[in-house]
């Protein structure tokens, strides 16, 4: 008996003996990985001598514990909409004697796990001392995304205190109007200063009657003309109706200034004038001279429709893509709804020359062959002509503009369309919407057709 315990003793020891030699014995790699052991609480090098927080998902700045940022948010919320999320802000330059440039801004969206959906920076080029500003950004979410919170950090910019600048604009009449087509929340922009403003930004905040944001939008206007007052019409993402509307116009990064001088005098307004039709609808036009010796390019016109109390119903604004060296346009910006809610009473008119330029072709190759006006075939009126290209090459497509005058000379409705391509040396029958009043036996088609803005030739 003691023999055999020696055997298997020495049976065992021999095995492990093999074990430990073997080349592919090794441990396994959750203990192969393991640091030697240390010195208790001594970290390795490198390693911080604190426990360290967890690191957030979107960090902050360094916190300014010594002074206040210049720019203090003074109003901060956030409406959702279905997919659109509205981001609406009002800050404040808290100095009394400087003036802020270039302050930029970030805002960041979050899920309620502290996701990032949705994000936008940008530079307010300035403020001015102890001024309050609205910012307002609109996002499309994803769908079945939901903003929880909404981050906004500004930094101060440069402190000038040696520019005095003041803002050259006031909004008068802010509204608010809503129909099946949206909502739009309106206003007269003034500008006090003898520049025209170019690219001036919008923005439209509304509150409930207990004084809570309910949403808003904001547009960028191309020009804001000296010394006078355009409407703007800004579309919003509201959940509920506002009782207050606040809107805040400043200059942009886009922003030019442009000199008053004689080229507000290159385009001569012969005539103009816009209806109202007994359905609410705005229909009209101008008759514009190019006095110059040049091609003008590029010019804008404003259109604004006004109520009895000189609220902003609609705005109609866009550009004439050309107008020849001495070339008369009947010009019409097509018919106009405003919203069903409101009660069109006034029309004004503003049209800002364009600049000299250059054009695809020297000449206008396309006329009007024939023109009627037609009541019964479709719901909306319609003028109907035939457009007759002599151009030996298509053009992917025309601009057709209709004024329609009364017996008396007077213009009573107009329209305007956009068709397709036209072929070389062809013509294209044009069906053209108007809106009109009188006696339609009595009104007078003048017409004119144009190269749109993009146009592409022969192909």
């Amino acid at each position: 008996m003691p023999k055999r315990k020696s055997l298997l003793l020495f049976f065992l020891l021999f095995s492990l003996l093999l074990v430990s030699c073997s080349p592919e014995a090794t441990l396994p790699t959750a203990l192969a990985t393991l640091p030697k052991p240390t010195a208790v609480n001594t970290p390795l090098p490198g390693e911080p001598t604190w426990t360290p927080s967890p690191r957030p998902i979107n960090p902050t700045p360094t916190v300014n514990v010594a002074e206040p940022n210049p720019v203090q948010i003074t109003e901060l919320a956030h409406v959702q909409v279905q997919r659109e999320l509205v981001v609406a802000i009002k800050f404040q330059n808290i100095l009394p004697d400087a003036l802020l440039r270039d302050v930029n801004y970030e805002i960041l969206a979050l899920d309620a796990t502290g996701n990032r959906i949705a994000q936008e920076s940008g530079v307010i080029p300035f403020l001015i001392p102890e001024q309050t500003m609205g910012l307002v950004r609109s996002f499309q979410l994803i769908a079945g995304v939901q903003a929880e919170t909404v981050e906004v950090r500004f930094s101060a910019g440069t402190q000038d205190r040696n520019l005095k600048l003041q803002s050259p604009f006031e909004v008068i009449n802010p509204a608010f109007f809503v129909d099946l087509n949206g909502a739009v929340m309106t206003g007269w922009l003034q500008n006090r200063d003898k520049q025209t403003y170019t690219e001036v930004e919008v923005n439209a905040i509304g509150y409930n009657a207990k004084g809570e944001i309910v949403g808003g939008g904001s547009i960028l206007t191309e020009f804001v003309p000296e010394k006078d007052r355009i409407g703007v019409s800004i579309p919003v993402t509201v959940s509920e109706a506002p009782v207050l509307v606040e809107i805040y116009p400043w200059i942009s990064t886009y922003s030019a200034s442009l000199e008053g001088g004689s080229w507000w005098k290159n385009i001569k307004v012969q005539d103009w004038d816009f209806i109202i039709t007994g359905q609410g609808y705005v229909a009209g036009g101008a008759i514009l001279t190019n006095i110059t010796d040049q091609v003008l390019t590029g010019t804008y016109y404003i259109i604004t429709v006004a109520d009895a109390q000189d609220r902003v119903c609609a705005v109609s604004r866009g550009f004439i893509p050309m107008l020849l060296p001495g070339e008369t346009l009947n010009f019409s910006p097509g018919v106009l709804y405003p919203p069903t809610t409101a009660q069109a009473a006034k029309v004004d008119l503003i049209i800002v020359p364009g600049e000299f330029g250059e054009y695809p072709l020297a000449y206008n190759p396309l006329s009007i062959t024939q023109s009627t006006l037609l009541l019964e075939e479709q719901e909306v009126p319609i003028v109907r002509m035939t457009v007759l290209n002599n151009l030996n090459a298509s053009l992917s497509g025309t601009l057709v503009t209709v004024v329609l005058k009364n017996e008396l000379g007077r213009i009573v409705g107009g329209g305007q369309a956009l068709t397709g391509q036209i072929l070389a040396g062809s013509t294209l029958q044009v069906d053209v919407p108007v809106g009109f009043i009188g006696n339609p036996e009595n009104l007078t088609i003048a017409a004119s057709v144009t190269l749109p803005t993009g146009v592409v030739i022969g192909e």
